[in-house]
């Protein structure tokens, strides 16, 4: 799976953590894309074969590399 899919599966479970949001129609269990299907849905089965969280696996190591990389450059950001 490509780091940008890893990207968008991640970020949906924090959504979904992060409190109250407007259902997925299909699976009810992450937000809803503008009241169209999560990418869970829109995706899994159709692009790419399973989201490593729901299934109690672990993200890729490039995943979490370019994660890291990304945060440490926010947090030295001025801005």
């Amino acid at each position: 799976m490509c780091i940008t899919c890893e990207h968008m599966l991640y970020e949906e479970h924090r959504s979904a953590e992060a409190g109250p949001f407007d259902a997925c129609p299909q699976c009810h269990k992450f937000p809803s894309n503008e009241g169209q299907p999560c990418y869970h849905c829109f995706s899994i089965g159709n692009t790419i074969d399973e989201c490593a969280e729901c299934l109690g696996k672990l993200w890729s190591e490039e995943f979490l590399a370019a994660k890291a990389e990304i945060e440490n450059d926010s947090s030295n950001s001025i801005f």
